[in-house]
C-alpha cells in the first residue's frame, strides 16, 4: 500500500508522518479501563510511567481521564480533572515528544493547553461537544478525529453495518468538515477509524483489511488495535500477538501511527512491518519535494549536445563491408541457335563535326561598315539639341526653338503674345502697373459686377 507523506503541525512544530509509522504510547490514569485500570492512579506512578513509555520509544504520548470501554459509565468533567490535574502538572516541561490528551469534553481540553498539551484526542469524533473543535482551532494544536458509533453503553444492542468502511470514511469526512468549519487547520487533522468503537468483530478485521480506503480522504490515519476485544476472542486470551498481528496489518494498508499500550514490544513490530511495505511501495513524497528531486533539463547547444555533456554510449563493433554480389550467369549458347549481334557504339555512322567554321563565313559587324551615320548636334537638321549642349558664337535660334533654362533675352527681343513678366522685373512703359493703381491710358475701369 502506497502510503502519502504529510506533516503535522503542532505548536511545537511539525511531526513527519509517512516516512515511517509513529507510535503513540497510551498513559490510562483511569480506574476502570478494560487493559490498565487502576495500575496508574497515582500521580508519580503515573508520571514515571510516562517517562518510562518515553525511554522505551514511543513518538507521542496520549493520557486518559476517562474510560470508553464498552458499557462504561460517563463521568463528570470535575471528576475528569481531578484526575489529570496532578499528572499534568508534573509533565509539564519534563517530555521531549509531544504530550496529547484523550477527552471528549472542551472545557476539560481548554484547561489542559495551559500544561503544554498539543494534541486532542477526542474519542467522540465532535459528536458529543462539538466545542472541541473550537478549542483546538484556538490553540493551534493537533486534533484526532474517532469514529464512535453510537454510546459506549449502547454498543452491544446495535446491528451489523453492511458497508462499514463506507460509512467510517463519510462520517470521518462529515466530521472533518465541521473541523474544518470551526477553524482547525487541515494540516492539524488526523483521522482514525475507531476499532471497536461500536463495531463487530468482523467488522474490525474488514476495517484492517481495507485502510486504504480511506485515503482518499486526504488525513494521515491513526490505527488503535491495542488489547482491544476482538483480538482476546481471536487469540484465547492471549492479545499480545494478536496485537502484534492487528499492528502490522494497519502498518502494510496505510497506517501512519499506531496507539498501542506495550511500546518495547510494538516497537519492533512496526520496524519490521515498515521495511515490508517500504520494499512493496515506495513513499509518495509532497509535491514540494518531488518537484526539488526531479532532474534539471541537459542544456543544448546548437542542434546538437555539448561535448560535456553528452551521454556515455557502449563502443559499437565495426562494420564489415558486405561481400559483393555473384556475377550473374552466362546463357548458354548452342550451334544452332542464331547468335544475336550486339550493338555497340563503334558501329554507330559517324556523323560530321559541328562548329563555328562550317558554312559561309558570316560578315563581321563594327563601325567601319556601311554608309557613315551623320552626327547629331545643333547643326542637324533631323533632330533637336542634345541635354548639354550649347550654342556657338554666331548661331541663330531657328523657328521652334524654346528657350532654355536660365537663358537671359537679348538686347532689342520684344516679348511675344503671352509672356508673362517674372518675378522682380517691373512694367515697361504702358504696361499693367501694379495693384490698386489708376490707369492713365484714359480707359475706365471694369465695373465689378456681383455674381447671381
Amino acid at each position: 500500500m502506497q502510503r502519502k507523506l504529510y506533516y503535522w503541525k503542532l505548536p511545537s512544530g511539525d511531526l513527519q508522518l509517512g516516512e515511517r509509522t509513529l507510535l503513540m504510547g497510551i498513559l490510562n490514569i483511569t480506574p476502570d479501563s478494560f487493559s490498565d485500570g487502576g495500575l496508574f492512579n497515582n500521580p508519580d506512578r503515573a508520571y514515571a510511567r510516562a517517562l518510562e513509555l518515553e525511554e522505551q520509544g514511543a513518538d507521542i504520548l496520549d493520557i486518559g481521564g476517562e474510560s470508553t470501554r464498552p458499557e462504561s459509565a460517563r463521568i463528570s468533567a470535575d471528576e475528569e480533572w481531578r484526575r489529570l490535574l496532578p499528572v499534568l502538572k508534573l509533565l509539564k516541561d519534563k517530555l521531549t515528544i509531544p504530550l496529547s490528551l484523550d477527552t471528549y469534553k472542551s472545557e476539560i481540553a481548554e484547561r489542559a493547553l495551559q500544561y503544554g498539551v498539543q494534541i486532542i484526542n477526542d474519542p467522540s469524533g465532535l459528536t458529543f461537544d462539538p466545542g472541541v473543535a473550537k478549542v483546538a482551532a484556538d490553540g493551534n494544536t493537533g486534533l484526532v478525529l474517532n469514529h464512535m458509533r453510537g454510546l459506549p453503553e449502547s454498543w452491544a444492542k446495535l446491528p451489523p453495518m453492511t458497508d462499514v468502511l463506507g460509512a467510517v470514511a463519510r462520517d470521518l469526512e462529515a466530521t472533518s468538515s465541521r473541523a474544518r468549519h470551526a477553524g482547525v487547520d487541515k494540516s492539524r487533522i488526523v483521522v482514525d477509524p475507531g476499532l471497536g468503537f461500536g463495531k463487530r468483530k468482523e467488522q474490525n478485521s474488514e476495517i484492517l483489511g481495507q485502510l486504504g480506503r480511506l485515503a482518499p480522504l486526504g488525513f494521515p490515519i491513526l490505527v488503535g488495535p491495542s488489547r482491544k476485544s476482538f483480538l482476546s476472542q481471536a487469540a484465547g486470551g492471549d492479545v499480545a500477538n494478536a496485537t502484534a498481528a492487528a499492528v502490522t496489518a494497519a502498518v502494510l494498508n496505510g497506517a501512519h501511527i499506531v496507539r498501542v499500550h506495550d511500546v518495547r514490544g510494538m516497537k519492533t513490530v512496526v520496524q519490521i512491518a515498515d521495511e515490508i511495505a517500504r520494499a512493496s511501495t515506495p513513499v509518495e513524497k509532497p509535491e514540494e519535494e518531488q518537484r526539488a528531486e526531479r532532474p534539471v533539463p541537459r542544456k543544448r547547444v546548437g542542434m546538437f549536445r555539448s561535448q560535456d555533456e553528452e551521454r556515455p554510449r557502449p563502443p559499437r563493433p565495426p562494420l564489415a563491408a558486405p561481400p559483393p554480389p555473384p556475377p550473374p550467369p552466362r546463357p548458354v549458347v548452342s550451334a544452332e541457335a542464331p547468335v544475336r549481334r550486339e550493338w555497340k557504339r563503334d558501329d554507330r555512322p559517324a556523323r560530321p563535326p559541328r562548329g563555328r567554321d562550317e558554312g559561309p563565313p558570316r560578315p563581321a559587324r563594327g563601325r567601319d561598315e556601311g554608309p557613315p551615320r551623320p552626327a547629331r548636334g545643333r547643326d542637324d537638321s533631323r533632330g533637336k539639341p542634345r541635354f548639354g549642349d550649347k550654342p556657338k558664337f554666331g548661331d541663330k535660334p531657328r523657328f521652334g526653338d524654346k528657350p532654355r533654362f536660365g537663358d537671359k533675352p537679348k538686347f532689342g527681343d520684344k516679348p511675344k503674345f503671352g509672356d508673362k513678366p517674372k518675378f522682380g522685373e517691373k512694367p515697361k512703359f504702358g504696361g499693367p502697373k501694379k495693384f490698386g493703381e489708376k490707369r492713365d491710358d484714359g480707359k475706365k475701369p471694369r465695373p465689378f459686377r456681383k455674381r447671381p
